[in-house]
């Protein structure tokens, strides 16, 4: 009894230190961040829509997400394009924090409102932001804020 006692503590203490997200509240929205995000994401779709799939020299990005970038940027702006139209980024919608546990950094997910030419359910473009260094480790562009990973439709 006493060892089933510890592993059920155990286990409920491993659901609490899941990964979350929490709203950061206006005023305490890092808003050099916020720029670089906005900035980025608007240089993504000038990249795309002048079919330059050059690096982004001008942002720190993540290594992983760089290799991403580097080997898919072309199909994804094609795919948008196809599947889109043209994206339209619009004004700053909210941002949140997600900790995932104490040794590892930070990351603010920056999201922003977007307008598509072809599919009017797409509406977020969001930007994740590490808090050391400002270093990008992604961009999505979806029609449900990016805050449960978990949901599936």
């Amino acid at each position: 009894m006493k060892n089933l006692i510890i592993i059920a503590l155990f286990f409920s203490s491993l659901l609490s230190a899941q990964s979350f997200y929490k709203k950061i509240s206006d005023k305490n929205i890092n808003t050099e961040r916020q720029t670089i995000a906005k900035n980025f994401i608007q240089e993504f779709l000038n990249k795309c829509e002048n079919k330059n799939y050059t690096s982004f020299e001008k942002f720190n990005v993540a290594k992983k997400f760089e290799m991403f970038l580097e080997e898919k940027l072309s199909e994804i702006c094609q795919k948008n394009e196809t599947d889109l139209g043209k994206i339209e980024l619009q004004d700053f919608n909210s941002a949140y924090i997600h900790k995932t546990s104490l040794t590892t950094d930070p990351v603010e997910l920056f999201i922003f409102n977007a307008k598509t030419e072809k599919n009017p359910d797409i509406q977020f473009l969001s930007v994740w932001i590490y808090q050391d260094r400002n270093y990008i480790s992604g961009m999505v562009i979806t029609k449900e804020k990016p805050i449960n990973p978990n949901k599936r439709e």
